[in-house]
């Protein structure tokens, strides 16, 4: 079984000019294609609960 991909690594991305695809898929602008990957916070307030946690074990460890 071939893996490397060498048989099609070199091909150029097909192109959808006029046809049914680029009608119900058509191109996204670069701005918008940015929008996808921009990071988010999947678990909102979960990193001020940990950071409130280790508040609160630094200030037990320091009385103990």
């Amino acid at each position: 079984m071939k893996l490397d991909y060498s048989d099609i690594i070199d091909k150029e991305r097909p192109k959808h000019i006029d046809d049914d695809f680029s009608r119900r898929h058509p191109s996204m602008s670069i701005k918008d294609r940015a929008k996808i990957f921009a990071p988010f916070d999947a678990l909102r307030g979960f990193d001020e609960a940990i950071d409130e946690q280790k508040e609160i074990h630094e200030i037990e460890v320091r009385e103990t």
